[in-house]
């Protein structure tokens, strides 16, 4: 039906692109295409049906809900607090990428800061309904626009890089490299393959590859690889592509190669990385565990004797250490199993593990440091909270569903992006007494902003919100 045969008091509400039909005295709302006949000529082609207009209303939706009206309640508190303790991130990020795209990528690392990693499809949806649509308004950042923007990210890397050598020139010179397994729910994936951690639950992984600051855990560079693939093989990739020179790398067992120790101290580079127990290396320094010296390790309250051993096995200084809580407590453990009557615990196995229990044996390139400071360096690794943390307690991985290489090393790029966030957002939670991060964002998210006569004003908030903004240096306002 045309519209002749529906009133003006009708069409006026008719929503652009469709057609209105009066079926049994209502208005019905469908779309419409013009499609080409076998004639050559034009016709009109009724859709599916999207609503109705009712007279004095409107139109109203199928799913009765009108999604053309604006949004007056927005999502503020926790897009708040987090904005204004990561401004140096998007610094960072204008200083390397044009102004356009560093919004961008700033805000999709954000809203993945804040929610845990999404559905690229779903981030669109999450800006629109917060805060970030006022601050920030007309980023595109639907799924079309996002993929093409990952794709570049992953095709067009020398940005990356620039960003990269700036935190690794600007870090403390202490630097370690994790590698985190995670798992991939597409096989479609380029880098997804069977790995051994998700093997018994046959669910294809990808590994994450992340090098960060020691002394300060801010990140520096971040690759992602196939899931098959050995640390020690990934890492040459990841030590090749940033310019990295005067550092001292304190890595893992898993990234041990006569090639990546090579690596490890070319351009003025040292190591600290501790041995495999197969290695014969390790073999020769724990065949006698008669210790020439010992230490006070100090970690916060507690304290431990830490003694030690030092010798030089071709042409490598390899220390051997064992702290004696540490052999206290993984003997009581083990005796503990030993009573239950645990399987494969036995007195035979006792007896042949408990002098190597608390046992760490370190090898390094570096010559003038003690025994004490070697080990007090490899601790350090472990003594700070990294992004991995995060990882585990809180993000899941839906996003990591990526069909192809280029969108996940772009991927790769947004993880590093929303792990700096996460480390300016926790280095100002460090001034709020006991609270984590993560318990500031979640008192945070009560906070709202609502529209009132064409004002943006701050709702739902207490007094002890006021506090927690007010310790972390936030504005309880509205700013455009």
């Amino acid at each position: 039906m045309g519209k002749y045969s529906v009133p003006e008091s009708i069409l006026k509400f008719k929503p652009k692109g469709t057609m209105v039909k009066l079926i049994s005295g209502r208005y019905y709302v469908y779309e419409y295409s013009s499609v080409k006949g076998s004639d050559g000529k034009r016709r009109t082609k009724m859709g599916k049906e999207i609503g109705t207009i009712l007279d004095g209303v409107g139109f109203v939706p199928n799913n009765g809900f009108n999604c053309d009206e604006e949004i007056t309640t927005l999502e503020f508190g926790e897009y708040a607090v987090v904005l204004s303790n990561s401004q140096k991130t998007l610094l960072l990020l204008q200083e390397c990428f044009n102004q356009v795209d560093a919004l961008r990528i700033y805000v999709v690392a954000l809203i993945h800061y804040i929610h845990g990693f999404l559905y690229m499809k779903d981030i669109h949806k999450y800006y629109e309904m917060s805060y970030l649509s006022l601050k920030y308004p007309s980023l595109k950042l639907g799924y079309a626009a996002l993929s093409s923007l990952y794709d570049s990210l992953g095709r067009r890397q020398g940005k990356i890089l620039h960003l990269e050598e700036k935190l690794v020139t600007e870090c403390s010179g202490q630097v370690a490299i994790d590698g985190h397994v995670i798992g991939c729910g597409s096989m479609e994936n380029d880098l997804a393959e069977k790995g051994y951690k998700f093997w018994k639950i046959g669910e294809p992984q990808i590994n994450l590859l992340m090098a960060y600051d020691v002394n300060t855990g801010m990140p520096l560079i971040s690759r992602i690889y196939e899931g098959g693939s050995q640390d020690k093989v990934s890492v040459k990739d990841l030590l090749v592509q940033v310019e990295l020179k005067d550092l001292l790398f304190i890595v893992d067992r898993g990234f041990y190669s006569a090639d990546n120790l090579n690596l490890f101290t070319s351009n003025g580079n040292s190591y600290i990385i501790p041995l495999a127990k197969n290695l014969t290396t390790c073999k020769m320094a724990v065949s006698s565990l008669e210790m020439t010296g010992r230490f006070m390790y100090q970690k916060g309250r507690k304290a431990s004797v830490v003694e030690y051993r030092e010798q030089i096995t071709d042409g490598q200084r390899v220390l051997t250490f064992r702290d004696l809580n540490e052999a206290s407590t993984e003997q009581a453990n083990y005796l503990r199993h030993l009573a239950r009557g645990d399987k494969s615990y036995t007195d035979e196995n006792f007896n042949k593990l408990k002098d190597f229990m608390g046992v760490t044996v370190l090898q390094t390139s570096l010559t003038a440091q003690t025994p004490q400071e070697i080990y007090e360096l490899y601790k350090k690794r472990w003594s700070i909270e990294t992004y991995y943390n995060y990882f585990k307690n809180k993000a899941d991985y839906n996003a990591l569903y990526q069909a192809d290489f280029y969108k996940t090393q772009g991927l790769a790029f947004i993880m590093l992006v929303s792990a700096l966030i996460h480390k300016n957002f926790e280095d100002a939670v460090a001034g709020v007494k006991g609270k984590s991060a993560q318990d500031c964002i979640l008192d945070a998210k009560m906070v709202k902003a609502n529209k009132r006569r064409g004002c943006w004003i701050v709702c739902n908030c207490k007094k002890s919100h006021q506090t927690l903004f007010n310790q972390l240096n936030t504005k309880m306002a509205v700013e455009v």
